[in-house]
Formats: structure tokens, C-alpha cells, sequence
């Protein structure tokens, strides 16, 4: 193998990070917030009450997967507090979710936390739990009066029942529901002894759109809560614009929100970006310039400036050159324009070239939504409150108009 083709794969692993953001943290390619970073305010909440919820939103991509990690790492300090990071969206449709569903994820995870030692005790619980988190076939023997007396019950006598698991998509069922916290509660006793007061940090919500299901899942953290659990639950974004946003934020103990970097505007957020990438890529690699495109083309968004730094690392390696120059930043940004103009309706379009035009955007339809969402508008709040389209994507509207 090639030094070069070494070396350039060395530099796509660097950044990797949009993928699995907890490898980025064990390699120590995180970098601290230039202001609080959400890691610390939900750490040091935490911390002051236990058993606290709190809710986090923001836009896809932003960086809360790796703040949730650094804060579960950083309360996992304390003595009696033992935090638990848990992405939902993995382990089922979280569109197809309904209320009971993250009771029984909580339960399967405290479950896995329990020593040998304590699944002697606890078996039945965890048992209990797997069984209605999962579902099981119950076996059943019915009596046939052409056999008398009916021993040894012939095999043709079983009959099986196939019972739906709560996860992913089971039937909210009160009696299930009741049987699974007895079971979770005798599971927290005794986890308490080792690890103290069990905080869940719920990851993966971030992607549900429809903001009546997720008031119907808030209703699981109010369960949870009343077991003394603590939750960190991520939502959707759209949460902030929502009808039911009194509703969202009166049901958890803060409401926290993480908006895009102003890498425009704010000079410690392009400081901030320009660490990220000095700390992954090796030394004069990226080139000054190049770095500064990267910056602006990201629009403030972590998992953007992930994505193009790859997509410009293929683009290098494949046009010959030794390291990372503004050429190849220009081209990945290109790309990265037309993949998330593709789809796009007139009246999207129309909302784009206004947004383009006056920096101001007020979500008033759902397909407004999804264009904040998905990311084609981006939203900052420091150092001031405006909307802008995705740097990538604003030299292609006029030309996809015209």
C-alpha cells in the first residue's frame, strides 16, 4: 500500500464522526463549546436533582448525540448518579412508536446493567421485562375427550400464542403497562445500591415529526420520572415552533435548545469549527483556505462539516493531489447543493429565494417544517435570532428557478 492511500484513509477515518459520534469522543476528537456547552447544563442539573427531566432539541446534525455523551461521562463522576445513553431510533420505527414504548426500552436497558450477582435476584423481573418488552409464545394444553384419561398429553394437544411485544409498535396495554413497572422498580432497587439514583439519556426522537405522537411519549417520561429515574429526552426541532410547546416545556424540569453555530457571524463559533477540524486532520493537510470554505459551506452545522470534509478528502485523493485545497472543498459543497435541492417543490423553492433574499422565516405549513428539519434552512440564535438558507445550497436556487 501506497504512503499516500495510507495516509488519505487515515484522513477519511478522522472523520467519521457524523457516523458514530461516540468513536469521535473515545479518540478525543471532542472540543469543548467556546461558551457553556450543553454538556456542562445538563451535567451540573443533573447533578443538583438526580431525578430530574429535561428535554433537548435542535436540528439534525447539530451536535447533541456528542453532548448527551459528554454529559453522560461527566455525571457518571458522581458518586451516587450513574447515567445511561440509549439512541431509540435503533431499536425501533419511532413513527410507528406508541405511549408504553420507551417504559420498555427503559426497562431492557436497566435490565443489561444488572451483575450476575444481582440477576439471581432479579431473574423474574428481568424476565417479566424482556417478555413484554419483546413479546413470547405462550403454550397451551387442551383437554381432547377422545383420550381418557388424558396422560401423557399427546403433542397435538399444544396449542401456541404468539403475545406482541410493547416494542416496537405493540398495543398500549394497561395491565402490561403495570406488570413492566413492578418489574422496573424491583430492577431500580437494586441497581440503586450499586450505581445510586439511574438517569436515561434518551437519544433518537429528534427525527419524529408529528408533534402529537410526541406528547403521547412525554407521558412515558412522566412514568419514569415518578419511579425516581431521571431522563434527558432529545426532540424534534420543530417542538419550538409547535401548537403544543407550553405543554412540552411544563412537562419536563428545563427545556434546552441547541441551534446551528453562527460560523458567519460569531467569530468563537468559527474558532470552534476551525478546532474541530485541526484537531482530526494531521498537520498541513487542510489548507488555510480550504479550512475557511469548509467553515462557511458546514453553515454551522457539525455533522455538515463532517460530510464535506470527507466529501472533499475523496475529492483530493481522487484528482492526485497530496492535501486538501480550496478546489476540492468547492466541488464536495456542489454536490452536497444538489443532493439537498433534489425534491424540492415550487413553493419550497419560492420560501428559499425569500429566505435567500430578506434572512427572515416564520414556520407557518408543514412543508416549512421540513425544510428546517431537514436543514435547507438553518436557524441561529446567538449572537442574534435570523434564518439562513444552507450555504451549500443558496447558489442553486436561482439557478434551479431559472
Amino acid at each position: 500500500m501506497s504512503n499516500r492511500l495510507e495516509r488519505f484513509r487515515k484522513e477519511m477515518a478522522a472523520f467519521e464522526g457524523a457516523a458514530d459520534p461516540a468513536r469521535s469522543v473515545e479518540r478525543g476528537h471532542y472540543v469543548p463549546h467556546p461558551k457553556k456547552s450543553l454538556a456542562d447544563k445538563i451535567a451540573g442539573q443533573i447533578a443538583l436533582r438526580p431525578s430530574s427531566t429535561h428535554l433537548l432539541i435542535g436540528g439534525i446534525g447539530s451536535g447533541k448525540t456528542t453532548e448527551l455523551l459528554i454529559a453522560r461521562d461527566r455525571i457518571n463522576e458522581l458518586e451516587d448518579t450513574y447515567a445511561h445513553y440509549l439512541d431509540v431510533s435503533l431499536e425501533a420505527d419511532i413513527s410507528q412508536m406508541n405511549p408504553g414504548v420507551l417504559i420498555a426500552m427503559a426497562g431492557v436497558a436497566m435490565s443489561e446493567l444488572i451483575s450476575d450477582s444481582g440477576h439471581q435476584k432479579m431473574g423474574e423481573s428481568i424476565e417479566t421485562i424482556r417478555k413484554l418488552a419483546y413479546g413470547y409464545q405462550e403454550r397451551f394444553f387442551e383437554y381432547n375427550p377422545a383420550y381418557d384419561p388424558p396422560e401423557p398429553p399427546p403433542e397435538y394437544w399444544t396449542r401456541f400464542v404468539e403475545r406482541k411485544g410493547i416494542i416496537p409498535v405493540g398495543p398500549k396495554v394497561p395491565e402490561e403497562i403495570q406488570k413492566l413497572l413492578a418489574a422496573i422498580n424491583s430492577i431500580k432497587q437494586i441497581l440503586s445500591e450499586k450505581y445510586g439514583t439511574i438517569v436515561l439519556l434518551l437519544d433518537g426522537l429528534d427525527r419524529l415529526y408529528e408533534d402529537k405522537l410526541f406528547l403521547e411519549l412525554i407521558q412515558d417520561i412522566k412514568v419514569l420520572s415518578g419511579l425516581g429515574i431521571g431522563v434527558v429526552l432529545v426532540g424534534p426541532i420543530q417542538e419550538a415552533y409547535s401548537q403544543y410547546k407550553n405543554r412540552f416545556e411544563s412537562s419536563f424540569n428545563s427545556f434546552s435548545y441547541q441551534p446551528c453555530f453562527d460560523v458567519v457571524k460569531d467569530p468563537d463559533a468559527r474558532d470552534f469549527f476551525a478546532k474541530i477540524l485541526a484537531v482530526r486532520a494531521s498537520e498541513g493537510f487542510l489548507e488555510q483556505s480550504s479550512v475557511a470554505r469548509l467553515i462557511l459551506y458546514s453553515g454551522g452545522m457539525l455533522r455538515d462539516l463532517m460530510n464535506l470534509t470527507q466529501s472533499a478528502i475523496e475529492e483530493a485523493y481522487l484528482s492526485g493531489s497530496d492535501n486538501l485545497q480550496p478546489a476540492h472543498v468547492d466541488v464536495a459543497a456542489q454536490s452536497f447543493g444538489r443532493a439537498k435541492v433534489f425534491g424540492i417543490s415550487d413553493e419550497a423553492l419560492d420560501t428559499l429565494e425569500r429566505v435567500s433574499r430578506e434572512g427572515k422565516f416564520i414556520p407557518r405549513t408543514e412543508e416549512d417544517m421540513r425544510l428546517l428539519v431537514e436543514g435547507k434552512i438553518l436557524e441561529y440564535r446567538y449572537p442574534e435570532l435570523r434564518h439562513a438558507v444552507h450555504p451549500a445550497l443558496s447558489p442553486l436556487i436561482t439557478k434551479t428557478k431559472v
